[in-house]
């Protein structure tokens, strides 16, 4: 409803350019990410985490090699591609800007591939729960295939969401809710966020040295994938670790009983709000008219890379580690 309400406000009604600044989407998203840390046991990170570096990194390889071939065959600016393939590849939002910083995109390049990610963002929401449902995926096998395949953490998170509070509700439907939103996390902010920081160091050097020398600056150094690289990572791993040390002395009755309510349900209800918020402002920052003077091909481009991106992910979670998948627990 967030998205939906925003999305006709800007795209209705509209709003002045300057509020933009005021609707914080990476503020929210990565808030609620590290408040989610404190509801996924770290545990199951240490134990899935390899898994879903492994399956993202084919993915988020493959997907970005992809979408940066088609656009370049379509005739698109190297930086634009890259940026663009880095939106499909890895995180979205986050990854666009990232990218696009590191390889010095035009100051319009961002808002195309944005735009792109966000109107496929939205469709993913609808359609990867309706799949899985039509398939009757266990909602581990569904988070991850969600994970592999969603472009933006908030519209993912919601998905795998959706989809998860169909278990004991549908018949045919295995598995909790929790391991939805476990897997998703796992495959997604463990797995493919991480690829921000690398993108955009192996692209500054790319740029720099074959591309020709814009603002991006002069020769990269190592320390480029740590100001690159997504902190809101470490934030979600130490909120993880933390609320495991607390909980580890406490027998699991007593979690239920005491724990869970006192402070992971307030947790939780800070991070609905969070994404509620993040829902609200990618609506109130979204113009479809954008896309408009780039035409068409920054959209097919991104699209070649959506089906790759789908069917591959759908391929890796659902038969090559559907195993791991379903067996994910606490």
């Amino acid at each position: 409803m967030a998205l939906l309400v925003g999305l006709a406000i800007s795209n209705l009604v509209g709003l002045p350019r300057w509020l933009d600044a005021g609707f914080r989407v990476e503020f929210y998203i990565k808030t609620g990410i590290v408040l989610l840390g404190a509801t996924l046991p770290f545990t199951l990170i240490v134990w899935a985490g390899p898994l879903a570096i492994l399956q993202a990194s084919i993915v988020s390889v493959v997907t970005f090699l992809v979408i940066f071939t088609v656009a370049r065959k379509l005739g698109l600016d190297p930086r634009l591609a890259a940026t663009l393939g880095a939106g499909g590849a890895v995180c979205g939002v986050s990854a666009a800007i990232a990218v696009a910083g590191a390889v010095g995109a035009k100051k319009e390049h961002p808002p195309i591939v944005i735009s792109t990610v966000i109107i496929w963002a939205i469709v993913m929401i609808f359609v990867l729960p309706l799949v899985s449902r039509a398939l009757h995926l266990h909602t581990a096998v569904a988070g991850a295939w969600i994970g592999t395949s969603e472009f933006a953490d908030a519209a993912g998170f919601a998905a795998a969401q959706a989809y998860g509070g169909l278990a004991g509700k549908v018949e045919g439907i295995d598995g909790t809710a929790d391991q939805a939103v476990w897997a998703f996390t796992l495959m997604k902010v463990v797995g493919r966020d991480v690829w921000i920081g690398i993108w955009a160091f192996v692209l500054a050097i790319v740029a720099t040295t074959r591309w020709e020398r814009t603002a991006a600056g002069g020769k990269p150094n190592a320390a480029e994938i740590w100001w690159r690289f997504p902190k809101f990572v470490i934030g979600f791993l130490l909120a993880s670790v933390i609320i495991t040390v607390i909980a580890s002395g406490v027998s699991f009755a007593d979690y239920d009983k005491v724990v869970k309510p006192a402070l992971v349900v307030p947790i939780t209800g800070l991070r609905t709000w969070a994404f509620v918020f993040c829902f609200l402002s990618i609506g109130l920052t979204t113009r479809f008219r954008e896309l408009a003077p780039a035409g068409g091909k920054p959209f097919l481009a991104f699209t070649a890379g959506v089906v790759v991106n789908v069917l591959l992910g759908f391929l890796l979670t659902t038969v090559v580690f559907a195993s791991y998948w379903q067996g994910l627990s606490r």
